[in-house]
């Protein structure tokens, strides 16, 4: 599960990319320009940016070269819709480890993501947490571990094994209670992730642990190693 951001400004290709990344396995955060960059990669230390190379506010081979000052070991895929020489030679010599041209597919787009990310990425096991389902507990890679109640274990297992997306449908099934209405399962369920997030919340220095997917339902956005 790699961690990305993408820095576009056309509203429409940025939601869709996120969405389709999400659903790659991606863990997304999304900006429209390049002004609140640095903020968010120290926020959610991701393993590389899709940056748009036709900011509003910025010109994007200068973003390029402020990230790469600032983060020279963070992978940079710059897209443009341009495709003169001199583009593609500027954002490589500025720092790009990818230059791609709009329109670019999304399975394109994931691809590359997933190829320089690879070439950047800390070791899976610094970034692992544990779920152990006997004790209902989840071990962080760093600190001590994390007591949970049976349904919050319970929660963060579905979760694991729906790494991509765990529907509404299927919280429902596994969580739900047949006897009350779907209104009221919906709020029981969203109390039950917000006290997971609130417990994972202080091993992950303010990351987020569980996304919601607009209209889909919910993805994890840390890897977990189930024990049973």
């Amino acid at each position: 599960m790699y961690n990305i951001i993408i820095v576009d400004d056309n509203t429409e290709l940025r939601q869709g990319l996120e969405d389709h990344l999400s659903q790659k396995g991606f863990r997304v955060s999304a900006l429209e320009d390049g002004e609140r960059i640095s903020d968010a990669i120290n926020a959610n230390k991701p393993d590389a940016i899709l940056l748009d190379l036709s900011l509003s506010h910025e010109e994007g081979i200068e973003t390029i070269k402020r990230i790469k000052r600032a983060y020279p070991q963070l992978g940079v895929v710059a897209l443009a819709s341009r495709v003169r020489g001199i583009d593609r030679k500027q954002a490589y010599e500025a720092g790009a480890a990818v230059f791609l041209t709009k329109p670019a597919g999304a399975e394109e787009v994931s691809t590359v993501l997933k190829s320089v990310c690879s070439r950047v990425a800390p070791l899976v096991k610094d970034k692992e947490w544990v779920l152990d389902l006997r004790g209902h507990r989840v071990l962080p890679p760093v600190g001590k571990a994390i007591d949970l109640t049976g349904r919050e274990c319970q929660l963060l297992h579905e979760l694991a094994l729906s790494a991509h997306l765990l529907s509404f449908h299927r919280l429902y099934q596994v969580l739900g209670d047949p006897d009350v209405s779907e209104q009221v399962n919906k709020i029981r369920i969203e109390q039950l992730i917000s006290r997971v997030r609130q417990k994972l919340a202080p091993a992950l220095g303010g990351g987020a642990s569980i996304k919601a997917l607009r209209s889909k339902g919910y993805r994890l956005c840390i890897m977990v190693r189930v024990e049973a």
